[in-house]
């Protein structure tokens, strides 16, 4: 009997679709954040479908135009940060309920190091807030044998021109193929039972 392929909850993205071939996961389109109305009949949708054993939440950030803190207005912080947050909760909250017992849940974040940050304020937030939201995943399904963890990543946000000091590994600030996939499939597999509630940071040392 073949194995089960894992379910990826994602933007339907270059990078996403990078992901999908590389773990042989079934992408499943998650709804764009300037459209919250479907956040609810997609939900619905995503739980009508049985148990699965993996999951990956990725909601890929496509187009990301840094901000000065201080110029950050109502709309823009909606745009930034409240709708795709908003996402989030919705696809973790799908994942818990959709995750078979003994399963794994990874999210996989775009989070900038602080050294990245400026101009970036939005996304840092988000990257706490689904660190926080993974914990209360792990605590609210590990009783069924539930893991969930969180790799966090730059790809897509920052370039590889960054202020000193340079990363310890090269290929900053990384690909989905080489720097993303082993660590969600580390965090997938029976070796990582021991884990949840955890976050890696697939930076090449960035954060360090």
């Amino acid at each position: 009997m073949p194995a089960e392929r894992p379910l990826l909850l994602a933007t339907d993205a270059d990078a996403t679709h990078a992901l999908a071939k590389g773990l042989d996961a079934e992408l499943h389109a998650l709804p764009s954040p300037s459209r919250p109305e479907v956040f609810e009949g997609w939900r619905a949708e995503v739980l009508t479908g049985a148990p699965r054993r993996a999951i990956v939440v990725a909601p890929w950030r496509t187009e990301v135009e840094a901000d000065r803190l201080d110029a950050l207005d109502l709309e823009r912080w909606k745009t930034r940060f409240e709708l795709p947050f908003l996402l989030w909760c919705f696809a973790l909250g799908a994942a818990g309920r959709r995750c078979a017992d003994g399963g794994a849940i990874v999210a996989l974040a775009q989070t900038p190091a602080a050294l990245d940050a400026p101009g970036l304020t939005p996304e840092l937030a988000i990257g706490d807030g689904v660190l926080s939201l993974v914990r209360s995943v792990a605590a609210a399904e590990g009783a069924r044998g539930v893991r969930a963890n969180l790799v966090t990543t730059p790809i897509g946000l920052v370039g590889p021109d960054v202020i000193a000091p340079t990363p310890p590994l090269a290929g900053f600030p990384g690909r989905v193929e080489s720097h993303l996939i082993g660590a969600v499939r580390m965090l997938l597999s029976p070796d990582a039972a021991g884990l949840t509630g955890r976050a890696v940071s697939a930076d090449g040392g960035r954060s360090l």
